[in-house]
C-alpha cells in the first residue's frame, strides 16, 4: 500500500526548526532507500510524506523512526491506498523489483512528426499491453531528438509487444520519421535524492 502521512506540528515553530536537520536527514535516508517518494511542507503548516509501497508494519516502523515522532514534535495521520497508476519514472517499489524502464532515444529532423508517430504506437500499447505502467515522451530543447521513457512491470511483458503486428506497424511508421533510434532497458540500481 502507498501511505500518505499528514504531519501536524504539536510544538512551537522554534522547536520544529531546531530539529529540522535531524528530520531532513531522516527523510533523505528513507528516500534514498526507496521508502519515501515525496515529502514537503503544507502551506497551512505541518507536512506531508508519501511512502513507497509498504505494508502497514513497515509504514508504522517508518513513522516511529522519525526524530520528530520520537521527540513528540509532530503527530501523524495515515491514509493508505493501493497505488495502481503512476507517472512514468515514478517507482513505487521500496526495493528494486523486476520492473524495467525503457529509454528509447531517437534523432529526428521533425520532432513533432516523430512524437505524433511514436504516440500512436504508445497509445496502442497503453490500450492492449499487459505490464505497461505508462510512458512519457520528451523532446530535446534543440528539437533534434525525442525520448520515450516508459515503465514496465517486467522484461517479458515488454518483449511481448514486438509480437503484436499492430504495434510493429505503428513502431515502423515512427521509425520512418527518425534519422536513428536506439533503446535500452534499465533497472534501478540506486536512488539519490537532493541533499538540501
Amino acid at each position: 500500500m502507498i501511505h500518505v502521512l499528514t504531519l501536524t506540528y504539536l510544538t512551537p515553530r522554534e522547536t520544529v526548526v531546531a530539529h529540522m536537520a535531524e528530520h531532513k536527514a531522516w527523510l533523505r535516508e528513507h528516500a534514498d532507500r526507496g521508502r519515501i517518494l515525496l515529502s514537503g511542507p503544507r502551506p497551512e503548516g505541518g507536512a506531508v510524506i508519501v511512502t513507497a509501497d509498504l505494508d502497514d508494519a513497515q509504514a508504522q516502523e517508518l513513522v516511529e523512526s522519525d526524530p520528530w515522532h520520537k521527540l513528540g514534535i509532530a503527530s501523524y495521520e495515515r491514509t493508505s491506498f493501493e497505488g495502481r497508476n503512476t507517472s512514468p519514472g515514478v517507482v513505487t517499489a521500496p526495493e528494486p523489483d523486476d520492473g524495467v524502464l525503457l529509454i528509447n532515444v531517437a534523432t529526428t529532423d521533425d520532432a513533432p512528426a516523430s512524437v505524433a508517430a511514436l504516440a500512436e504506437a504508445v497509445d496502442h500499447v497503453s490500450a492492449t499491453a499487459d505490464g505497461f505502467r505508462g510512458s512519457r515522451l520528451l523532446t530535446s530543447v534543440d528539437g533534434d531528438a525525442i525520448v520515450n521513457l516508459a515503465a514496465w512491470t517486467d522484461r517479458q511483458r515488454f518483449d511481448a509487444i514486438f509480437r503484436d503486428p499492430e504495434f510493429t506497424r505503428r513502431y515502423e511508421a515512427f521509425a520512418r520519421t527518425t534519422t536513428g533510434a536506439k533503446y535500452r532497458l534499465y533497472r534501478t540500481s540506486r536512488v539519490i535524492t537532493p541533499n538540501r
